[in-house]
């Protein structure tokens, strides 16, 4: 029965001397220069900067929430508590939550918090900071895979700082290994960008040489070998009379004054009738042309390529529509997606939030457990004016009218961006509610009914206040 209460197994990541060793066989992401390569990935190649971008923006937009443990006030003021904590952090909660993102792309992501003591006596979080992935150098991790702490090389003086791990907020992507430093996005993006560079090398080229060929140089190259194997010209007369041609093949861009000139004279051929000359000249440049539509191909694995690192990382929407295809329903689609792809990452972030913030607050703060909030945020998704203007009203036609001070009408206000209608106030009176809504109940002046007495007033009351009683 006691083995039920003890972990039996290892995790299936190696980890020497607090390196972690990935098994990856390409070097361009083993050790720390797979952060370079994300780095010039994201910087150089135009469809992962724009979907990072995309993401990122998607996923700092919801608001985060602080939930009560329940509904006792206890609760109430625990949620209050934290959330006047988020309001004090130096660092704005969007910015937190967008560079926490990262976490997706690169596999895993440290962010530091700091206490601070508040002025009515409580501890509080001062700030929130990031800690680049391509900082941590070393990691203090268990056998069972528990992290303990990592530590930080600085870049500004190259000494090794340990980071404990109550002390970090730590997201991790792992859902393809038990790697403490997960598996990102980044990494299933390296072999197509790749790929794409060249294409786009080859694009490149093309387009400067008018996509006309391969340009190829003609040269008597056997008779000057001779006149240098006989003497009467020097090597280096020789290399000189070709180096002018070697560099206009290999010339990839073309300027307003290129040009060259070579020997028009021809090959001559001896006979018995005497020395004849050909019709093909010693000197000369070709094209090695190609069929034209290997162009429009090329183009088509560009897209291809584009489209599918795109599809990795959750953003093919961008995508919609550029090759002439596509449709509402398939827009919507794909955004659903998308927003699914985001809400996740939301519920990861939360969930991590919530352990490795509030609960340490609550630790360092002495509070009950019992009344402990926890985080959550709003779904993304795309709101259609339009569509829920239509649904209230047919749920109006189905009976459930909305009330004239139900928030919904504000919330289709702002959607709208129109002014948000006036308060309703139940208490008015007869006098102000005529005015509200123009409606004429057929009272008089002083609000009472037209067979009413005014004499009947009670007394110290007089006739023209007495609409308010």
């Amino acid at each position: 029965m006691s083995e039920a209460f003890k972990e039996k197994g290892k995790m299936g990541v190696a980890v020497w001397g607090g390196y972690i060793d990935s098994g990856e066989t390409n070097q361009k992401v083993t050790g720390s220069t797979r952060y370079r390569t994300a780095a010039d990935t994201l910087a150089n190649i135009s469809v992962v900067a724009a979907s990072v971008r995309y993401f990122l923006n998607l996923l700092a937009n919801p608001q985060w929430r602080v939930m009560p443990a329940d509904d006792t006030q206890r609760a109430k003021d625990a949620a209050e508590f934290v959330e006047s904590v988020m309001d004090e952090v130096e660092s704005s909660w969007t910015r937190i939550v967008r560079r926490s993102g990262m976490y997706r792309y690169h596999g895993f992501g440290f962010q530091e918090w700091t206490a601070m003591k508040r002025p009515d006596g409580r501890i509080g979080i001062k700030d929130i900071e990031v800690r680049a992935q391509h900082t941590i150098e070393k990691w203090d991790v268990t056998d069972n895979g528990t992290v303990k702490g990592v530590w930080q090389r600085s870049p500004q003086d190259g000494t090794e700082v340990y980071l404990p791990r109550n002390k970090l907020i730590y997201l991790r992507d792992d859902t393809l290994t038990d790697s403490p430093e997960g598996m990102g996005w980044f990494r299933h993006l390296v072999e197509p960008s790749e790929r794409l560079k060249e294409y786009l090398t080859l694009e490149k080229v093309g387009f400067e040489r008018d996509l006309a060929g391969v340009p190829v140089g003609r040269a008597p190259i056997t008779a000057l070998n001779r006149a240098v194997m006989a003497g009467t010209l020097s090597k280096a007369d020789a290399d000189t009379m070709l180096e002018g041609l070697k560099n206009f093949v290999r010339m990839e861009v073309k300027k307003q004054n290129t040009g060259i000139v070579l020997d028009s004279q021809p090959f001559e051929n001896q006979s018995s009738d005497g020395v004849q000359a050909a019709s093909v000249a010693q000197w000369g440049v070709d094209l090695l042309t190609s069929d034209a539509g290997n162009i429009a191909q090329l183009n088509d694995a560009i897209h291809r390529i584009s489209v599918e690192m795109a599809r990795v990382i959750g953003t093919e929407i961008l995508f919609i529509g550029s090759d002439g295809k596509g449709s509402m329903a398939l827009s919507k689609d794909k955004s659903n997606n998308l927003f699914l792809n985001v809400n996740g990452t939301l519920d990861e972030m939360t969930e991590m939030f919530t352990r490795d913030l509030i609960r340490p607050l609550w630790a360092l703060n002495g509070f009950d457990e019992e009344v402990m909030p926890r985080f959550t945020h709003e779904d993304i998704a795309v709101r259609d004016a339009e569509q829920i203007s239509i649904t209230l009203r047919n749920m109006a036609g189905a009976g459930a009218v909305l009330g004239p001070d139900d928030p919904a009408i504000n919330d289709l206000r702002d959607m709208l961006g129109i002014s948000r209608a006036l308060p309703f106030e139940e208490d008015m009176d007869d006098t102000n509610r005529e005015d509200v809504d123009g409606s004429d109940s057929g009272s008089g002046s002083n609000g009472a009914e037209p067979d009413d007495d005014p004499s009947e007033a009670t007394e110290g009351e007089s006739e023209d206040d007495s609409g308010q009683r």
